[in-house]
Protein backbone atom coordinates (compact mmCIF):
# COMPACT_ATOMS: atom_id res chain seq x y z
CA UNK A 1 0.00 0.00 0.00
CA UNK A 2 2.96 2.41 0.91
CA UNK A 3 4.68 1.79 -2.53
CA UNK A 4 1.24 3.20 -4.41
CA UNK A 5 0.83 6.36 -2.35
CA UNK A 6 4.67 7.17 -2.86
CA UNK A 7 4.46 6.71 -6.33
CA UNK A 8 1.16 8.65 -6.96
CA UNK A 9 2.88 11.43 -4.66
CA UNK A 10 5.78 11.20 -7.18
CA UNK A 11 3.90 11.48 -9.78
CA UNK A 12 4.67 14.88 -12.42
CA UNK A 13 2.19 17.54 -12.50
CA UNK A 14 2.34 18.10 -16.00
CA UNK A 15 2.95 14.07 -17.29
CA UNK A 16 -0.21 15.01 -19.48
CA UNK A 17 1.01 17.43 -22.62
CA UNK A 18 -2.19 18.65 -23.01
CA UNK A 19 -2.66 20.64 -19.28
CA UNK A 20 1.04 21.44 -20.16
CA UNK A 21 -0.08 23.38 -23.37
CA UNK A 22 -3.27 24.93 -21.47
CA UNK A 23 -0.84 26.56 -18.65
CA UNK A 24 1.48 27.56 -21.25
CA UNK A 25 -0.90 29.47 -22.54
CA UNK A 26 -2.16 31.01 -19.43
CA UNK A 27 1.29 31.80 -18.72
CA UNK A 28 1.35 33.72 -22.27
CA UNK A 29 -2.11 35.47 -21.39
CA UNK A 30 -0.40 36.50 -17.77
CA UNK A 31 2.21 37.87 -20.11
CA UNK A 32 0.66 39.45 -22.33
CA UNK A 33 -1.61 41.38 -18.88
CA UNK A 34 1.36 42.65 -17.09
CA UNK A 35 2.24 45.85 -19.64
CA UNK A 36 -1.14 46.32 -19.68
CA UNK A 37 -1.25 45.95 -15.60
CA UNK A 38 0.52 49.26 -15.51
CA UNK A 39 0.22 50.96 -18.57
CA UNK A 40 -3.83 51.18 -17.97
CA UNK A 41 -4.02 53.29 -14.79
CA UNK A 42 -1.49 55.66 -16.35
CA UNK A 43 -3.15 56.18 -19.23
CA UNK A 44 -6.80 56.81 -17.29
CA UNK A 45 -4.78 59.33 -15.33
CA UNK A 46 -3.16 61.42 -17.91
CA UNK A 47 -6.70 60.99 -19.34
CA UNK A 48 -7.88 62.80 -16.13
CA UNK A 49 -5.78 65.36 -16.87
CA UNK A 50 -6.30 66.21 -20.23
CA UNK A 51 -10.08 66.08 -19.38
CA UNK A 52 -9.70 68.92 -16.81
CA UNK A 53 -8.00 71.00 -19.32
CA UNK A 54 -10.56 70.65 -21.78
CA UNK A 55 -8.71 68.40 -24.20
CA UNK A 56 -11.07 65.95 -24.76
CA UNK A 57 -12.12 62.19 -23.49
CA UNK A 58 -9.78 59.81 -26.07
CA UNK A 59 -7.20 58.89 -23.68
CA UNK A 60 -9.77 58.39 -20.60
CA UNK A 61 -11.90 56.07 -22.75
CA UNK A 62 -8.65 54.18 -24.28
CA UNK A 63 -7.46 53.82 -20.70
CA UNK A 64 -10.50 52.65 -19.17
CA UNK A 65 -10.78 49.95 -22.29
CA UNK A 66 -7.52 49.10 -22.16
CA UNK A 67 -8.44 48.68 -17.99
CA UNK A 68 -11.32 45.89 -19.10
CA UNK A 69 -8.82 44.09 -21.58
CA UNK A 70 -6.22 43.46 -18.98
CA UNK A 71 -9.63 42.43 -16.35
CA UNK A 72 -10.69 40.44 -18.93
CA UNK A 73 -6.81 38.58 -19.94
CA UNK A 74 -6.03 38.07 -16.50
CA UNK A 75 -9.23 36.04 -15.59
CA UNK A 76 -8.66 33.99 -18.77
CA UNK A 77 -5.20 33.19 -17.44
CA UNK A 78 -5.89 32.16 -14.01
CA UNK A 79 -9.28 30.32 -15.66
CA UNK A 80 -6.39 28.05 -18.04
CA UNK A 81 -3.69 28.05 -15.51
CA UNK A 82 -6.30 26.38 -13.04
CA UNK A 83 -7.64 24.27 -15.26
CA UNK A 84 -4.28 22.79 -16.41
CA UNK A 85 -3.71 22.05 -12.80
CA UNK A 86 -6.57 20.39 -11.28
CA UNK A 87 -8.10 18.77 -14.21
CA UNK A 88 -8.32 14.80 -13.68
Amino acid sequence: MSVQKNSIRKQKVFEDTAAKNIFKKGLKYLAIALPLLFLSPIIVTIGFKAVNNEKGYFLLILGCIMIMMTIALVIQAFRLILKSLFNK
